[in-house]
């Protein structure tokens, strides 16, 4: 009974080293391999992951030139 008074002031240490060490560990390894690859990318192969400056997937629909029934019985 006394043993368990000591372990738990411990355990929640241990528990909040180990939330700041992971915090930390994955920082780095996020900002080292995505800042990497960010570089590279834009230095050797000239490539901007986030340009949306350029053509987009929507198409564009002028003409409306079907009737609604043509639209009721699809399937």
């Amino acid at each position: 009974m006394k043993l368990k008074i000591l372990i738990l002031p411990f355990r929640m240490i241990g528990k909040i080293f180990s939330m700041i060490i992971n915090f930390i560990l994955l920082s780095i390894v996020y900002f080292i391999g995505i800042g990497l690859t960010s570089i590279i990318a834009k230095s050797i192969f000239k490539k901007h992951f986030l340009d949306i400056k350029g053509s987009n997937n929507w198409i564009n629909i002028e003409n409306k030139s079907k009737k609604l029934e043509d639209y009721e019985r699809m399937y």
